[in-house]
C-alpha cells in the first residue's frame, strides 16, 4: 500500500542586500544546506535582488539569519 502523506511547500520571497553574483552564491549554499529548503534562487536583475525559498520546515527569521550571518539583510515581500 502506497504512502500518500503531502508536503505542504511554502514559497517565501525577500527582498535582500545581496549585490553580487558570489554574495548569493555563498548565501545559497547555506540555504542548501537546510533540510526544510527543497529550491532557492535569487532574481539579480530585479531591482530588490529578489530571493526565493520553495520550503518544507524552514521559517522566514531562519532565512533571515542566514543572511545575517554573511552581513546581509532580507525582508519580506507580501
Amino acid at each position: 500500500m502506497m504512502n500518500n502523506t503531502a508536503t505542504t511547500l511554502d514559497i517565501m520571497v525577500f527582498a535582500t542586500g545581496v549585490t553580487s553574483v558570489e554574495q548569493a552564491n555563498i548565501i545559497l549554499e547555506k540555504l542548501l544546506l537546510h533540510d526544510g529548503v527543497k529550491q532557492a534562487n535569487f532574481d539579480m536583475e530585479d531591482v530588490d535582488n529578489i530571493l526565493r525559498v520553495v520550503s518544507s520546515g524552514i521559517t522566514e527569521r531562519e532565512i533571515e539569519q542566514i543572511l545575517l550571518q554573511q552581513r546581509l539583510w532580507c525582508r519580506t515581500l507580501a
